[in-house]
């Protein structure tokens, strides 16, 4: 009984354009707006930094005020 198209046929698949359909996924986000989230993450981190030196710097008033009572 004949199935169809012999399986090699199945398989074969036009991958010409697939460079094209790649190289074009790559531009998906403007490099406006990947230059504003990497600004935005380096600012990001910057606040961290001073969030984390508030909480020492606090944790260090507290055990300060502990010891002047």
């Amino acid at each position: 009984r004949d199935d169809g198209p012999p399986k090699e046929i199945l398989d074969f698949r036009d991958n010409s354009k697939d460079g094209e359909y790649w190289e074009a996924l790559t531009r998906i986000i403007p490099k406006r707006t990947l230059k504003l989230w990497d600004a935005l993450g380096a600012a990001l981190l910057e606040y961290h930094k001073v969030l984390s030196r508030r909480s020492e710097l606090l944790s260090e008033a507290t055990v300060l005020q502990k010891q002047n009572s």
